[in-house]
């Protein structure tokens, strides 16, 4: 039921997007047809997660604030496809360990570094929790850049190629070197948005 209602979903908003928003879709070849993924995107508009999940054709799993899942006929279906919830503010251990779970299980994570929406469009710093987990998972990093459409252009997003962090692995890191994978993971956004032309 809930990869019916995900798929549905998927179709409905590529013809939204197309239709209404004029989409330009770029690098979709990059993505992995298989094996763990996270999917890491900036995110400046509550159309960001609906944008990056039509434009990888896989399956996304997202953290989403808890409080999406207080109504609970909502919660319900965020639950179905894919979606749960993450304290923000707080580490949150659960959040982390069902990440990680759907990561060993060879599915696809999508995660807003940031943490929140950013105004005005300017990257910010990513949170530890998005360097813990892809630490931890070892899982290849795909990155996506989303500009929203303007008085002279349509919503572009493009898809960058999958990178790792093989350097970091099986190793203690250091406090800055935590933060360095942070600024790696957010350079890599920041060189899908500067390729959108």
């Amino acid at each position: 039921m809930g990869k019916f209602i995900y798929w549905f979903a998927y179709y409905l908003l590529n013809i939204y997007f197309k239709l209404v928003h004029n989409w330009k879709v770029k690098g979709r070849n990059n993505v992995p047809q298989e094996g763990p993924l996270i999917v890491v995107s900036n995110h400046v508009s509550y159309l960001d997660p609906p944008i990056a999940g039509c434009a990888v054709k896989r399956q996304l799993h997202f953290m989403a604030k808890e409080e999406l899942f207080e109504k609970k006929w909502f919660g319900y279906i965020l639950k179905k496809m894919g979606t749960f919830p993450v304290k923000r503010g707080v580490p949150d251990k659960s959040a982390i360990r069902k990440s990680l779970k759907i990561l060993k299980k060879g599915n696809v994570l999508c995660m807003f570094p940031e943490g929140t929406r950013m105004e005005g469009g300017e990257l910010g710093e990513a949170k530890p929790g998005v360097t813990l987990i892809a630490l931890m998972s070892k899982s290849p990093i795909l990155p996506v850049g989303i500009k929203h459409a303007d008085e002279d252009n349509p919503l572009r997003v493009s898809v960058g190629k999958p990178f790792t962090l093989d350097e970091y692995h099986d190793k203690k890191l250091s406090r800055d070197e935590k933060t360095e994978v942070g600024e790696l993971i957010m350079d890599k956004i920041k060189n899908e948005l500067d390729s959108i032309d």
